[in-house]
């Protein structure tokens, strides 16, 4: 079995802007606009910078947020992976 790699065209696709502790993105091919949460726009950008499996993305966001690397991280970084999957926002493969 192939393990899925996610990628994200972040930030060169999308227009952000911070608000009150989100993050807007108006997604430029789609035309929509969300508004992300911690850790979702840390997410976007590991994704850009690299494509990864969900298992190196939870080390790396984990990493990056200071936080421990754990069974429960992994499972919210797979959740997470599935929403920005839906919004269009990132692209397995």
């Amino acid at each position: 079995m192939t393990i899925p790699t996610y990628r994200s065209d972040f930030p060169q696709d999308c227009r952000t802007h911070p608000i009150d502790g989100l993050t807007l993105v108006f997604h430029r091919p789609s035309g929509a606009t969300h508004f992300l949460d911690s850790p979702l726009p840390e997410m976007l950008a590991l994704l850009a910078a690299a494509p990864m499996d969900a298992a190196r993305l939870t080390a790396e966001l984990c990493a990056t947020l200071g936080l421990p690397e754990h069974d429960e991280a992994r499972a919210v970084v797979e959740a997470r992976l599935a929403d920005l999957v839906a919004i269009g926002l990132v692209q397995p493969g």
